[in-house]
């Protein structure tokens, strides 16, 4: 046999290994990682039991000489396996939900390896005659956790999306962060560096930083090349695999920094990027693409590493028992000071989710170690910087841990979810189970018979079913009687699965393509997001949290910043319409929610849960619909233009739908149904871009809508729209405060503001200005606040340029005091200092900083609009 049938056959062997590992594993309720690992260990175990060189039986000594050559040790494991596998976990992470825990991910990832690494090496170095870095050393290896069975746990179980998440990205990062300080730790080795803290720590972080810079960059890049392949899934995910390893080698070899923390931030920046960029088709299948590579990956790398360490574990002696008791505790007591120490007091600083003690229990339990361990522990092998003897007991160490946690954590988590109670329904969920058993026995008895009937089945066998069924109906209702559900647990459990509909239609209308792929994420984050805190605070934090969802996020108040301070525009612009769209998007999905409530929770929690529940998701309703008023009010035409959009989609929806069912009926022929799809996509495309938003924050444009330049020439109304600023203002935004001296004058072009600090609030709308005394009085403070009711469009005119203005054209001055006059009536006066007037000539006297008596504008009734202006 030549060297390529030797391999395919090797191959072949490993990968039906692989997959008859995953029933096997599933039929003795083992973790999948538990069983692959064991196989690799009893394999690499029996290889050198007995002696016997397979390779030799089938290959002459040339091809032995070069499949030695090529053996996989810890370096080409990391290189070849690491990648892919990293990659990715990183795609299957919500980067949006992540971004907003990042503290507590850097808590649980990079913070507890630090800790890790150096309780454990400094419990090492003391009751051991080994070197403190290779001590150091050992605890990077082993300070890598692989929480997946637990993460598997906690989604039977229902627990909150937002811990999955801090799971998932933990286990994403304290791979790369082991990494790198074990890439920083080797490198003081081979130097002779004395190990200190503040040299570990530098090195790491210069290669965790520069790995994450490098990452986002080449991952950025990626996501600008999508579209130049022309809408071709495969070639997409191609693109993905190669920038998986691209940025791996880039890293290390050019820049010299980690290139796991690369590649990470490279899947991470694809994650939040590449589903715009694909759209949802393409997605998907690059998805299902990676999620078969990191099958491989996984299986493999466990596998090879599990069948080298018999040689790493043998070299331990019996003496050495106790050091590895010593380096399952410490590593056991560093995570245990995270999840009781430093996780709850994330949890009080509301920087993180609660989580229970049974919990907290099952996470500790499930700290197991796997691939990435056995990998470091067969390169700490290699370092030749370290001691013979040295390197042969931390390796050694690292494996005997590894199939400690594997033989012990892992196989006995599901008795420890058990024993937690973790793996039980609670009695709401149970009485829950029990009506949806009688509604759909019920269901089916009548199916049943419908078909019998249809299929002219004999009488008797008619019979004889409906009586099965019937004996089942009766079992179901009497059990379903029995479980009395008080209303607060049934209204509980119709959050969750209120909550979970509304991601299912999300989801739905994503991969049908009715929702654009820049909105899909900001409403999967919301609805997990509403899902959370349904299972955690009840209706009370539902209700806050739904109607709190699009308010001004950071994102959105930078991008205000950008366009008031440095006028760009764009931000701003692509906020808003992203903002109306997500609205727009939310307003069809709650619909169908209403109807989902009213059709199929009354038989599930109960008439008077299922009316609460209708009731919110109409308040929902109106809330989505005010906001959406309150843009059509700014931009009318704008607003039409993305529900004709929006109507068009869906149309085009139900258009593929029809094409598909007639080729699936066999009605039209491929060809056909080609030409068919080819052309509506064409359309569909021209659909998926948002028109651009004009503000409108054009001075020019403005100042023609404030009645108070209505008076002055075309000529005056153009000079004084040179020194006016156009302001943007959000919902919620104060724009004068109370107690500050005011600096500038404010005309108000479309919107409604409040005036707080009144016996009542005082409505400013259109055509309105306020701030006033800022220009004429500019000691005077403020007597009431201004804030933002909708979103405004306002005109400014500071003090400096208003004294320059009115050098030049003492008549847009007077208009100025003429209008205030009539707006604050005789106690605009009052508030003047003494040494000026309304011409600007000194006074007589002077009430300076008292505040005008009665504000009120000739001829309108207390609480109209332009009531107030200054208080």
């Amino acid at each position: 046999m030549d060297i390529v049938g030797f391999t395919l056959s090797a191959l072949t062997l490993i990968l039906l290994t692989i997959a008859f590992a995953t029933p096997v594993a599933e039929w003795l309720r083992l973790p999948q990682p538990v069983m692959i690992g064991g196989l690799g260990f009893a394999a690499g175990l029996a290889s050198w039991w007995s002696g016997i060189d397979i390779g030799g039986q089938f290959l002459d000594s040339y091809d032995i000489w070069f499949v030695t050559s090529l053996s996989l040790d810890g370096q080409t494991l990391l290189l070849v396996f690491l990648p892919p596998l990293l990659y990715e976990m990183a795609l299957g992470v919500n980067v949006r939900r992540l971004y907003e825990d990042w503290f507590v991910v850097i808590v649980m990832a990079v913070i507890a390896v630090l800790l890790a690494t150096a309780f454990v090496g400094a419990s090492l170095w003391i009751v051991s005659p080994l070197g403190l870095i290779a001590c150091m050393l050992l605890g990077a290896t082993i300070s890598t956790t692989d929480p997946g069975a637990v993460i598997t746990t906690f989604r039977e179980i229902g627990a909150p999306r937002r811990l999955l998440v801090i799971l998932e990205g933990e286990s994403l990062l304290n791979d790369a962060a082991a990494i790198a300080i074990f890439g920083t730790l080797a490198t003081l080795a081979q130097m002779k560096v004395e190990a200190d803290a503040g040299t570990v720590l530098a090195g790491f972080v210069y290669d965790f930083a520069a790995g994450a810079g490098i990452g986002i960059a080449l991952g950025w890049i990626g996501t600008r090349l999508y579209p130049v392949l022309r809408g071709s899934a495969a070639a997409e995910a191609t693109a993905t695999v190669a920038l998986a390893y691209g940025s791996y080698l880039v890293t290390e070899t050019v820049v010299g920094a980690s290139g796991v923390v690369a590649v990470v931030f490279a899947g991470l920046t694809t994650t939040s990027a590449g589903i715009i960029r694909m759209g949802p088709g393409n997605w998907s299948t690059t998805l299902a693409i990676w999620n078969q590579i990191g099958f491989w990956a996984s299986s493999l790398i466990l596998l090879f590493a599990a069948a080298l360490a018999p040689s790493l574990l043998l070299r331990l002696s019996w003496s050495d028992v106790l050091m590895v008791i010593v380096v399952y505790i410490a590593a056991l007591g560093a995570r245990a000071v995270v999840l009781f120490g430093l996780l709850p007091v994330l949890s009080a600083m509301g920087l993180g989710t609660p989580v229970t003690r049974p919990q907290k229990i099952l996470i500790l339990w499930g700290g197991v170690r796997g691939a990435v361990t056995l990998v470091l522990a067969l390169t700490l092998a290699d370092i030749g910087s370290i001691a013979e003897d040295e390197r042969r007991v931390i390796a050694a160490l690292a494996a005997c841990y590894v199939l400690v946690t594997l033989l012990v954590n892992a196989a006995s988590l599901r008795m420890v979810a058990s024993r937690l109670g973790l793996d039980r329904l609670s009695q709401g969920d149970l009485a829950l189970r029990e009506k949806i058993i009688a509604g759909t026995v019920a269901d089916v008895r009548d199916y049943v018979s419908r078909l019998a009937a249809d299929r002219r089945v004999e009488p008797d066998a008619i019979e004889e079913m409906r009586a099965i069924y019937e004996k089942l109906v009766e079992e179901a209702a009497e059990q379903s009687q029995s479980a009395v559900i008080p209303f607060g647990e049934r209204l509980r459990l119709g959050l969750a699965i209120l909550a979970n509909q509304e991601l299912r239609l999300v989801q739905l209308a994503f991969e049908e393509e009715a929702i654009g792929s820049r909105v899909i994420r900001p409403l999967q984050s919301n609805g997990e997001k509403l899902a959370d805190i349904a299972r955690i605070e009840g209706r009370e934090g539902y209700e806050r949290a739904a109607l709190a969802v699009f308010t001004s996020q950071y994102r959105f108040r930078v991008a205000v910043a950008l366009q008031r301070y440095f006028r760009i525009d764009r931000p701003l612009r692509g906020m808003l319409a992203i903002n109306l769209t997500i609205l727009l998007e939310t307003e069809n999905i709650l619909r169908e929610l209403s109807r989902f409530v009213a059709s199929a929770l009354p038989e599930m929690i109960g008439d008077d849960a299922a009316a609460n529940l209708e009731a919110l998701v109409v308040k929902r309703l109106d809330h989505i619909r005010d906001q959406v008023a309150t843009i059509a009010r700014q931009y009318p035409n704008y607003t039409e233009e993305i529900e004709r959009i929006l109507l068009l989609r869906a149309a085009t929806r139900r258009e593929a739908t029809q094409y598909r069912q007639l080729y699936e009926d066999g009605i039209v022929g491929a060809e056909l149904y080609r030409e068919l799809a080819k052309e509506l996509a064409g359309r569909r495309r021209k659909l998926g871009a948002l028109p651009s938003l004009d503000l409108g924050l054009s001075p020019g444009k403005l100042i023609d809508q404030v009645t108070l330049f209505a008076s002055l020439s075309p000529k005056q109304r153009k000079s004084i729209s040179r020194w006016l600023k156009s302001q943007f203002a959000v919902p919620g935004e104060a724009i004068v405060r109370y107690g500050e001296r005011g600096n500038a004058m404010y005309f108000i072009a479309s919107g409604v503001l409040e005036v707080r600090g009144l016996a009542q609030p005082v409505q400013l709308s259109n055509g309105d200005f306020f701030g006033e005394l800022a220009l004429l009085a500019p000691t005077r403070r403020r007597q009431t606040e201004i804030v933002a009711k909708s979103y405004c469009r306002l005109l400014t005119l500071s003090r400096r340029d208003f004294q320059r203005l009115t050098v030049k054209d003492p008549t847009i001055l007077k208009a100025i005091v003429d209008a205030g006059e009539r707006q604050l009536g005789e106690g605009f006066g009052k508030a003047l200092p003494e040494e000026m007037d309304w011409a600007g000539k000194p006074q007589a006297s002077s009430a300076e900083g008292e505040a005008p008596a009665g504000p009120r504008a000739p001829g309108k009734p207390p609480g109209e609009a332009g009531q107030a202006s200054e208080g």
